[in-house]
């Protein structure tokens, strides 16, 4: 469903400190949104997006697309999508998906 998938994101925007109406949220929650469909395969849609904010850091596609559209470094570009797998790991640890955070904690070393 895209609106879940939309409202997803928009909580891994909202706790990675992001302010939801900047042109930097909006982008976001597109490559989220756009990431997550990309990788569903038999997760739940909270679980789908939440893996593609973890990897997101690593995207070369996803960082140049930010840095393109939002005209900073790909530098600065990477260090926002960094934000987003502990923002991911905290939001799912607070809506109780321990196996997400158990296997997220295992991927993404803080």
């Amino acid at each position: 469903m895209i609106f879940s998938r939309r409202l997803w994101a928009n909580r891994v925007i909202k706790k990675a400190g992001f302010p939801i109406r900047s042109r930097e949220a909006k982008l976001l929650i597109d490559l989220l949104v756009r990431a997550s469909k990309k990788n569903s395969k038999g997760l739940p849609t909270a679980e789908q997006v939440l893996f593609s904010a973890l990897r997101m850091f690593h995207d070369k596609t996803a960082v140049a697309k930010m840095a393109e559209e939002l005209a900073v470094s790909p530098l600065a570009a990477e260090r926002a999508l960094a934000k987003l797998p502990r923002a991911a790991i905290t939001l799912a640890s607070e809506n109780r998906m321990r196996q997400f955070v158990e296997v997220a904690n295992r991927i993404h070393m803080p």
